[in-house]
């Protein structure tokens, strides 16, 4: 009897063990597809952010890159919820570029990044993981840099963080109620003291 039990002890032992696997395995499953699900309304939301501006067009400033914060402004859309949760999408870097007729969506939500995607063909369209902007020099092959600008006036910065060359103009015309495009063309006369940092972030495409 005592050998019986013993043996009956090892065999519920087993099927525990067994139910814990699969009970694991299956929650696995079901975090990957939930991640998954994520990514693809990521893409959803880029699409429609996407058609917004096309459709619209003629409505913004400068046609070429038309930033998610002008088209908020603009009315033709709200903010982006962002599917990981956190808020929203970043309006200051999410933007639509038109280059020779096609059309690329860049949208940032939280770390997660569309970057100038062209949605021909969503399947191929990779979604990568970035870190925040940092003045701090980086190295490494996953490290990008970029230029970007903002404005001095009594040696305090004019706008609440740095941002891209095109970005920083709508900021500047909204403020000074200008009607600029380029930052060569009124940097001599600017109401305030156009100045420019290099920032880094890691940048690694998300393996699904």
């Amino acid at each position: 009897m005592k050998n019986n039990k013993g043996f009956l002890k090892i065999e519920v032992m087993t099927v525990i063990v067994l139910l814990l696997v699969v009970f694991a395995f299956l929650f696995y499953v079901f975090l990957t597809g939930t991640g998954n699900q994520k990514y693809e309304t990521m893409k959803d939301n880029a699409i429609s952010f996407s058609k917004a501006v096309t459709t619209n067009i003629a409505s913004f400033h400068y046609t070429n890159t038309v930033y998610l914060e002008e088209a908020i402004d603009e009315g033709f859309l709200k903010s982006i919820r962002s599917p990981f949760g956190g808020g929203t999408c970043d309006i200051y870097e999410s933007k639509v570029d038109t280059v020779e007729g096609k059309t690329y969506a860049t949208l940032r939500c939280g770390k997660y990044l569309l970057d100038a995607a062209d949605f021909a063909n969503t399947e191929e369209v990779p979604v990568y993981e970035v870190s925040e902007w940092s003045a701090k020099k980086l190295e490494g092959d996953n490290v990008e840099e970029k230029e970007l600008y903002n404005c001095l006036d009594d040696d305090k910065e004019v706008f609440e963080q740095y941002t891209e060359e095109l970005n920083f103009v709508y900021h500047y015309n909204k403020k000074y109620g200008t009607d600029e495009y380029f930052v060569d063309s009124f940097k001599e006369s600017s109401e305030c003291e156009i100045v420019t940092k290099i920032f880094y972030r890691t940048k690694e495409e998300v393996k699904k």
